[in-house]
């Protein structure tokens, strides 16, 4: 998965900071099809993932049924 490997790039997930989840599109299922094949990563970290509506701004020049990971890096 290329998400993953961007990741393991960046140094991976510091989950002693907070981890946002953000999402465009009038429906989640994106999202969570990506919380459910990253599980992996985070649930030996954190119960759950925090997650919000990205903005229309931003939403608008991503397009639809973007999801978006921010993170602090390890």
């Amino acid at each position: 998965m290329l998400w993953l490997s961007e990741i393991q790039k960046a140094g991976g997930v510091d989950f002693s900071k907070p981890v946002l989840l953000g999402y465009t599109g009038l429906s989640d299922i994106l999202l969570k099809k990506y919380i459910e094949d990253s599980t992996d990563l985070w649930k030996e970290s954190v119960i759950e993932l925090d997650y919000t509506v990205i903005g229309s701004v931003i939403g608008t020049h991503a397009g639809p049924g973007v999801v978006a990971v921010a993170f602090f890096k390890k």
